[in-house]
C-alpha cells in the first residue's frame, strides 16, 4: 500500500512538472503552421521543453533521495506555505520544540510542537483565520494534506474533554501527523502523584 502511494505521488509530481511545459511548447503564435506541417521544428521545441522539465523533476527527486543539509530544514529556510501552516499551530499555543532530519533511501523531516498553553476561544478564532488564509493562498496536494492536518488539530483543540499536549508533524516525504492527547480530567499517574506528594510535604 505504501509503495502504491509513493508510485502514485511520483506520477502526479512528474506529470505536474512535464505537462505544463510541453503544453506551452505546443502553443503556436498566430499565422504559424500546425505542428504536423512542420514536425521537426515544433517537435524539437517540445522535446527541449520536456528535457528541461525532466531535468527540474530529476533535481527534485535526487534532492528527496540524497538528503539535504540539516540547515535546510530550519524554520528560517521553510517555504511560505509551510510557514502559513506553522502559523496556524502557533496561534493555538503550540510551539516548536524539536526538529528531526534524516537521510537514507528517503529524506525525511519532522517537527515536534508542544502546547505552551491551553488555547482560549480567542486563540481558536485566530487559528481559524490563519487556516482560512492558508487555504486561500496555497493549493496543491501537499498543501491540501497540511490543511487537513491543521483542521484536525483545531478540532481537537476545541474539544473540552481532552487536552492536546503535543503534535509531531512530518513534512517529508509526505505530510503526516502524530497527536499526543490527554483526557482533561484524567487521574495523575504514579510518577506525577509522587511529584505532587513531594511538593505538598
Amino acid at each position: 500500500m505504501a509503495q502504491h502511494r509513493r508510485s502514485a505521488y511520483w506520477a502526479v509530481v512528474l506529470s505536474a512538472f512535464a505537462l505544463p511545459n510541453i503544453a506551452r511548447a505546443a502553443e503556436m503564435p498566430p499565422g504559424t503552421a500546425p505542428w504536423y506541417e512542420s514536425p521537426l521544428s515544433m517537435m524539437d521545441v517540445a522535446a527541449k521543453a520536456a528535457g528541461s522539465a525532466a531535468g527540474s523533476a530529476w533535481a527534485g527527486v535526487s534532492g528527496l533521495f540524497s538528503g539535504s543539509e540539516p540547515y535546510d530544514y530550519m524554520p528560517s529556510q521553510l517555504s511560505e506555505d509551510d510557514r502559513r501552516f506553522f502559523a496556524t499551530l502557533d496561534a493555538l499555543g503550540l510551539q516548536l520544540s524539536e526538529i528531526k532530519v534524516g537521510g537514507g533511501i528517503l529524506s525525511h523531516s519532522s517537527y515536534r510542537f508542544v502546547a505552551a498553553r491551553d488555547p482560549s476561544d480567542v486563540d481558536i478564532q485566530r487559528a481559524e483565520r490563519k487556516l482560512a488564509e492558508f487555504r486561500a493562498t496555497s493549493g496543491g496536494l501537499r498543501n491540501g494534506a497540511k490543511q487537513r492536518i491543521a483542521r484536525a488539530i483545531l478540532d481537537v483543540a476545541g474539544d473540552n474533554g481532552f487536552v492536546l499536549t503535543a503534535v509531531v508533524i512530518e513534512l517529508w516525504p509526505w505530510p503526516s501527523v502524530q497527536y499526543e492527547i490527554s483526557a482533561r480530567n484524567r487521574p495523575p499517574e504514579a510518577a506525577e502523584r509522587r511529584v505532587i506528594d513531594a511538593t505538598q510535604q
